[in-house]
């Protein structure tokens, strides 16, 4: 819920120039952008269904998805199409609807939630939401999952847990600390046991000074060739716009929770152990990304290998932007955008934010992408206002678009 509930606290003055400007930097990317297009990929209308609820789990925010799955040999996710999959959310609704949907009843916010799901088709039947921790309670007010005001970043299947990053909410709604929480599978399955989740407050994966803070977490790749999971997140420039520049840890698979093994990339070929170090601009992977985003290889196609950065531009838009990079510290190409969302124009008040890709959810078509729903200033006051969407990024759109960035570099270079 990264940077939203917070604008309760301004006046409703500010309020109203801080949506003059989300809505001028909205549409920035398409008077400004690389491409001077708009690749439009189609909405993914069977995925945004199967968050559209009328009980329970009602809607939230922060979305992940992880394999179940585990390949012992090689210490990775397996990612097939009869897999099982763990839904994480950050500040979730859960209650009661009524006018079959379209309106909320009686709602309690938890602060995050995650579901199952069998198979990794969208089908209702299929998946279990879980958001609170005395579900078997009847009368009491939810408590969350795992102890405390959490919201949940990226995470991975690691061994015989599922190990995540998660956000300690502080002052303002920004994060005072940045914890790993590990949760243990069930015995003799890939289940996670919610009720043995362990938080670790050792990891140490936020650092703050007056002018920015570290926030590692937002995404993390455990599939690269170089047997390292990368840790990937951002810069917070208070006093640059309060712009979000994504960095990068790493660490040998074998390693993972070692953190003082982790190494921070310093720009080049050069990596440091100083956490500090990815302040430096030299470190900044890209600039302007949002506060969760994704960053995962390409599976096949003419790019197959190289590597694909999803994520919302300046954190709240309606517009969702890639690049492609040659590794996963890249270099990055151009920002391009290729999806603008109508959600804004439908519902008033209503705006877009954290796009990022799943790649435990890929076709030999494209990619699932999905971002977030939310009404400024105020929480949603209808379910359609507060819920994830989904869109599909398809491959042959990322690799035209890249030709076409190709061509138009080779022509200006030849001027």
């Amino acid at each position: 819920m990264t940077q939203i509930f917070s604008l309760r606290r301004i006046s409703y003055s500010s309020l109203l120039d801080f949506i003059l400007v989300v809505q001028i930097l909205s549409i920035l990317p398409l008077l400004l952008g690389s491409d001077n297009n708009l690749y439009a990929q189609r909405a993914n209308e069977d995925w945004s269904g199967l968050m559209q609820r009328e009980k329970g789990w009602l809607g939230a925010d922060g979305v992940y998805s992880i394999s179940l799955r585990y390949d012992a040999a090689t210490g990775r996710e397996v990612c097939e199409e009869t897999d099982d999959y763990l839904w994480l959310f950050s500040d979730t609704l859960c209650g009661a609807t009524r006018k079959q949907g379209k309106e909320f009843e009686k709602v309690q916010l938890v602060n995050h939630s995650f579901a199952i799901l069998e198979g990794s088709q969208p089908i209702a039947a299929n998946i279990k939401f879980l958001w609170e921790k005395n579900a078997d309670s009847e009368g009491t007010a939810p408590k969350n999952i795992i102890d405390g005001h959490y919201w949940l970043q990226d995470g991975v299947r690691y061994q015989d847990s599922i190990w995540l990053t998660a956000i300690s909410v502080g002052k303002a709604w920004k994060p005072d600390r940045i914890d790993v929480v590990e949760i243990p599978l069930l015995p003799g399955t890939h289940f996670p046991d919610f009720n043995q989740a362990r938080v670790d407050t050792t990891a140490d994966l936020s650092f703050k000074t007056e002018d920015a803070q570290i926030v590692l977490g937002a995404a993390i790749c455990d599939d690269s060739e170089d047997d390292n999971i990368y840790i990937f997140g951002y810069v917070d420039r208070f006093h640059e716009g309060s712009r979000k520049d994504a960095v990068v840890a790493r660490v040998q698979r074998d390693k993972l929770k070692k953190y003082p093994e982790w190494e921070f990339y310093n720009g080049g070929n050069l990596w440091s152990k100083d956490f500090r170090s990815l302040l430096e601009t030299k470190s900044t992977l890209v600039p302007n990304v949002s506060t969760e985003f994704s960053v995962s290889k390409i599976p096949c196609g003419k790019l197959c290998g190289k590597w694909l950065l999803v994520y919302t531009p300046g954190v709240i838009s309606d517009c969702i932007a890639f690049r492609v990079g040659d590794s996963p510290i890249g270099p990055y190409g151009s920002e391009h955008i290729f999806y603008r969302s109508e959600i804004p124009r439908q519902i008033p008040g209503v705006q877009c934010y954290n796009a990022k890709a799943h790649p435990s959810l890929t076709s030999q078509n494209g990619v699932l992408v999905s971002y977030n729903v939310n009404r400024l200033g105020s929480l949603a006051r209808r379910p359609e206002e507060y819920r994830p969407r989904f869109v599909e990024l398809l491959w042959e759109t990322i690799e035209s678009t890249e030709e076409t960035s190709l061509t138009n570099k080779t022509q200006n270079a030849a001027r």
